[in-house]
């Protein structure tokens, strides 16, 4: 009986995710988790006296980039959007 209910609150309000959504949500934890990492470093980096500014202004790029696929990933979950969330993780996937 309960299953009948699910199925048909399923129908209407989307019910469960879909299994690509929610890989996509555990990559961007990863993702987020990176990032925070690379920002570690560029702070380590940046009070060296001697350090390589084009090395640290790469990793401040890709920290940017990085968030700004984050943000774009997180509203394709949260749309519960499968093409975006496939998209997603061929690019977080490299």
């Amino acid at each position: 009986m309960s299953g009948i209910i699910n199925f048909i609150l399923g129908l209407f309000f989307g019910g469960k995710k879909s299994e690509e959504v929610k890989k996509l949500d555990s990559k961007i934890k990863e993702k987020d988790a990176e990032v925070k990492e690379i920002q570690k470093k560029v702070e380590v980096l940046e009070k060296k006296k001697k350090v390589n500014k084009k090395e640290v202004a790469n990793l401040k790029r890709k920290v940017t980039n990085t968030k700004k696929q984050i943000k774009q990933a997180q509203k394709a979950v949260e749309v519960d959007d499968v093409d975006e969330a496939v998209k997603f993780l061929k690019k977080f996937s490299k």
